[in-house]
């Protein structure tokens, strides 16, 4: 007898969890290693004193990715898609303030700093004084030329106390944070079809990065990115072209723990197939695509076979060949009681495509021939 069965697998919910869990977890590791070092590099270019509250912001997310590596890898992911757009943007607003020679108001900062010794007054040695404690840093881009203004009063007796140098120096770290703001929001407006850019150009480097069964599907997503980043314009969503890349992104996490899940149902069906003393060759993938499909092929030294495909769609087909009689059933019987009970596989909608009785009937017909010459 021989018979071919197809049906629904699927890893019960617990066990794809893991696979879901891991997969985040691997992710997020990585990504904060990366987002780390590229967060040191910037304090090291002092990246603080042209974007001093996304290093801030940055820093902060760094901690808690930190911390959700252990209590939550899934919330730990979200934060590294939403550092590693901290990094791309910090990237352009850095570079354009260095472009446009924001530089020189720092060196002109230090020189201020520099001219304490020259104080001839005790009112200006307590200006140089504040000055030396300013924390700010935006005030040494954007607040330069209000300091001069206001040395220039302490100079020309328009300024008589301390606590006007205070007051004044207060109001200078508000316009220069003011400035500071106004310029960060032009930059990233202008820089904003760039910065999108980047972003999908980083996303599609970490998809090229992904070892895929399936290498279809993996060019499908690269070029679903690819079309998403050349339909960003000046014009475009932040918001809407983030939730779009993100949409993608969780397409290759789908994409990948299908494989995986596949993987294992592979490796249950092999153990299984070995437990009933089959001999099993290598699986092998064949098609491309949704077509695709892991083939399995065992057998017995009486000559029984066994065919299993298993495709990424969660569909198994298996077939049992060269049976004499009913044993051909019991195998069957097994093999799905075997998966779902000790492999952890839930099985459904289970249906027989292909049965040829004749080796059932031939014993059959030959225990009766032998049954009439001994009456």
């Amino acid at each position: 007898m021989s018979r071919e069965h197809e049906l629904q697998y699927q890893l019960e919910r617990k066990r794809r969890e893991e696979i879901e869990r891991k997969r985040a977890s691997e992710y997020s590791e990585n990504a904060y290693k990366e987002i780390s070092v590229a967060f040191q590099r910037m304090k090291d270019e002092e990246y603080d004193s042209y974007v001093p509250d996304e290093m801030t912001e940055l820093e902060r997310n760094i901690k808690q990715i930190e911390r959700n590596l252990i209590n939550d890898v899934f919330a730990a992911r979200d934060l590294c898609y939403q550092a590693q757009r901290i990094v791309n943007s910090m990237s352009f607003l850095v570079r354009a303030a260095k472009e446009e020679a924001e530089r020189k108001e720092r060196l002109l900062f230090i020189e201020l700093q520099r001219q304490r010794e020259e104080a001839k007054t005790k009112l200006m040695e307590f200006f140089y004084e504040k000055l030396s404690q300013i924390k700010n840093p935006q005030i040494a881009n954007f607040g330069v030329s209000d300091l001069e203004v206001v040395k220039s009063k302490i100079e020309n007796e328009e300024i008589s106390s301390e606590a006007e140098v205070i007051s004044q120096l207060e109001k200078v770290s508000e316009q220069a944070t003011e400035k500071a703001g106004k310029w960060k929001a032009e930059k990233l407006a202008k820089e904003k079809a760039a910065i999108l850019s980047a972003q999908i150009d980083f996303a599609i480097e970490s998809v090229k990065k992904e070892k895929f069964e399936n290498e279809e599907k993996k060019n499908s997503l690269i070029a679903e990115m690819n079309t998403l980043k050349n339909s960003v314009t000046a014009d475009s969503s932040e918001k809407e072209i983030t939730e779009k890349l993100r949409i993608i992104q969780n397409s290759v996490d789908d994409s990948l723990i299908d494989e995986e899940v596949r993987r294992e149902t592979v490796k249950a069906i092999i153990k299984e197939l070995r437990s009933q003393e089959f001999s099993v060759e290598k699986p092998q993938i064949f098609g491309e695509g949704k077509e695709s499909y892991v083939l399995i092929k065992a057998k017995k030294p009486s000559g029984k076979q066994a065919t299993c495909k298993i495709n990424l769609e969660g569909k198994l087909n298996y077939r049992f060949d060269k049976y004499e009689g009913m044993t051909c059933l019991k195998d069957i019987e097994k093999f799905n009681e075997d998966l779902q009970k000790c492999y952890s596989i839930n099985l459904s909608d289970e249906r027989v495509i292909w049965e040829n009785p004749d080796r059932l009937s031939r014993t059959q017909s030959v225990s009766s021939d032998s049954n009439r010459r001994n009456m």
